[in-house]
């Protein structure tokens, strides 16, 4: 798509959305200690736009803010039964890209039903190796069950990204051993730094337990030699690429932050627009889905507009919002 031509607000830093967000919806089958305090798992949200809804929504703001790349999360995005009906339909919108990040939990059974459907590429969160931190940082779920269809996505010949959280007091031992597991697999790798975020935004716990690019580079300096490679003017990764082949990425939101080229648009589940995960800021979109096609698309450039409005100068800043509720 050509930039100057393509429709949406553009603000003083050249930003403009093209790269869409889905929550699908807000529960989750696993309780991360990084991203909810209590043990308690995620529930589907009171107002969760239904399937078709949720269709008009995409299609809305595909036309409307010129979207190119959608990437569906959650929550969970596999755990609701919105999934089967959204996603072959998604893939027909001729986008650029479509993805998908997921746990891996329940990703097995659906690996026929993303390669048929002509995806290319997944991302599946992982942050440890070891059957007993992942108990105790997932609080749900099976490491043996990921790690099955993370072999099923990779024989139906899918791309696969690896995405890992480092947690001083769960899992800094796993950063070398997970990149070679990721190595030996052909897959990459990224490492996301512990976000401010929920209830980390204003806790200690955030600083005993970040990890930043600078030490994870160290620890796998101790193993690999790499270099830094070049990365698309909007990517959030900072990427290395690994002697002898492979390469990882960094996804450095405090150590070096990337918010003035960030291109994002986020949907929750609910129907709302967020244009920073650094703020609770929103737009609702549910109403305009009641209204004829082309009415809607005149009244989505002044909610695209407000939402642009949210996004941080420079770099995040820290929020109450929980990022299951929101999505990656």
């Amino acid at each position: 798509m050509n930039s100057a031509s393509a429709p949406g607000p553009v603000d003083r830093f050249g930003r403009r959305f093209r790269n869409l967000r889905v929550s699908l919806t807000a529960a989750c089958n696993y309780a991360c200690t990084y991203c909810v305090p209590d043990g308690k798992r995620l529930l589907r949200a009171d107002r969760e736009l239904d399937a078709e809804q949720m269709l008009r929504a995409i299609e809305l703001l595909v036309a409307g803010a010129g979207i190119d790349r959608l990437r569906l999360t959650g929550g969970e995005p596999l755990v609701t039964p919105k999934f089967d009906y959204l996603f072959p339909r998604l893939m027909d919108l001729g986008l650029e890209d479509v993805s998908l990040t997921t746990n891996g939990q329940l990703l097995g059974p659906k690996v026929p039903l993303l390669a048929a459907s002509g995806l290319q590429r997944i991302n599946i969160s992982l942050d440890t190796l070891d059957p007993k931190a992942f108990r105790a940082l997932a609080r749900g779920g099976d490491l043996a069950t990921v790690l099955a269809a993370i072999d099923a996505c990779l024989d139906a010949g899918l791309k696969v990204k690896l995405n890992m959280v480092p947690v001083r007091s769960s899992n800094r031992s796993q950063i070398e051993p997970m990149l070679r597991y990721a190595l030996d697999r052909g897959m990459e790798l990224r490492y996301i730094e512990l976000m401010r975020m929920g209830h980390l935004s204003h806790s200690a716990a955030f600083d005993q337990d970040f990890i930043g690019m600078e030490e994870i580079l160290a620890l796998i300096g101790e193993h690999h030699s790499f270099e830094r490679t070049e990365a698309p003017f909007d990517s959030t990764a900072r990427r290395f690429a690994v002697a002898g082949g492979g390469a990882f990425g960094i996804i450095p939101n405090e150590s070096e932050p990337f918010c003035s080229s960030c291109t994002r648009l986020r949907l929750s589940s609910e129907g709302d627009l967020y244009g920073c995960l650094s703020s609770s800021a929103h737009q609702a979109l549910r109403p305009l889905l009641a209204l004829p096609r082309e009415e809607a698309l005149a009244q989505l450039p002044a909610l695209l507009e407000a939402t642009l409005k949210a996004k941080q100068p420079v770099a995040f800043t820290g929020g109450t919002m929980v990022m299951k509720f929101i999505g990656g």
